[in-house]
């Protein structure tokens, strides 16, 4: 296999990590939702799925109220709505056919089996008893994606491409997931606050790994460096942000592409706010600020790729 990689296919691959990373958090997101208001006999708030996502405006286009089925269809049905499980498996797919011949036969089977089902999904699955049981399906649908790409995906430029699509799209669900934290602390600290700390942990798969590092309890503040700062959580913004630098650097020393000066810089500004911007004292102000300029500097990162390796010509 050739070291060179046209554009098209470099976005195109680049675009499959980041969707399949995107349903797999999206899938967490639901479920979680829907699991910690059962278990804390509530009612979902599902409102704050729409403040994760900045999907209030698009919602409101076409729903008066955020009510429980009309945000589930939104976000597992609607074929309007770009950030939906079916569009976003749909558009997964389009971009692994355009590079068919970079995948492995595994990788292109399974997204195909999951694209069928996703197709098939009606009413009935976002139906409260069973949204659970659809979430979980579809988290372990991108986890055996992603496992069998761990697996058979060819180490060469594509497999680089496809990494850092998906690292990118992690760390910014993590940001998002964050910013429910800013309305936590402007809360009192009480059970239900102990409770909704305990689901934001659990909305990117944190608690565990959390609870082995901090097994005697916690501070807010410990749960927001943790998704920030962590350097072994596979989550953490951090982790993500190295990642996609050590994938740049592979595609430099082993892959051939030259130095690219803007991408470089991009991932060292990026890395400049995540190391300096929270400082000691943590209000809702302050997070909310940092995490605005996490996710431009996120997105500034992402546009530098796309400048440097997908334009066509």
């Amino acid at each position: 296999m050739s070291n060179t990689l046209l554009a098209r296919f470099a976005q195109n691959v680049f675009w499959l990590g980041r969707y399949i990373e995107r349903v797999d958090n999206l899938a967490r997101i639901l479920d979680i939702n829907e699991t910690y208001a059962r278990e804390s006999h509530g009612a979902p708030d599902w409102g704050r799925v729409l403040e994760i996502y900045g999907d209030g405006e698009r919602f409101r286009e076409r729903h008066d109220e955020p009510g429980e089925h009309d945000i589930l269809h939104f976000y597992v049905l609607d074929p309007h709505n770009p950030g939906s499980l079916t569009s976003t498996v749909s558009m997964a797919r389009e971009n692994a056919r355009s590079i068919r011949h970079l995948i492995s036969t595994e990788m292109w089977t399974q997204l195909n089996t999951f694209h069928t089902r996703v197709a098939q999904l009606t009413q009935r699955d976002i139906w409260p008893t069973n949204i659970s049981r659809l979430c979980k399906e579809m988290k372990e649908a991108c986890q055996t994606f992603e496992g069998i790409a761990e697996g058979t995906f060819f180490r060469g430029p594509a497999w680089h491409f496809y990494s850092m699509g998906k690292y990118i799209e992690r760390a910014d669900q993590t940001t998002r997931v964050l910013y429910l934290g800013c309305d936590l602390l402007e809360e009192d600290r009480d059970a239900v606050n102990t409770v909704r700390w305990n689901a934001l942990l659990r909305s990117v798969a944190a608690y565990h790994a959390f609870r082995w590092v901090r097994p005697r309890g916690h501070r807010r503040a410990d749960i927001i460096n943790f998704l920030l700062h962590d350097e072994g959580f596979p989550r953490s913004v951090k982790l993500c942000v190295g990642a996609v630098e050590i994938h740049i650097e592979n595609l430099v020393l082993r892959r051939g592409q030259p130095r690219v000066p803007a991408v470089e810089n991009a991932c060292t500004r990026l890395n400049f706010v995540l190391e300096t911007g929270l400082g000691h004292r943590i209000t809702a102000p302050v997070l909310r600020d940092f995490l605005d300029k996490l996710e431009q500097g996120l997105i500034h990162v992402s546009d530098e790729i796309a400048s440097a390796y997908f334009r066509m010509g």
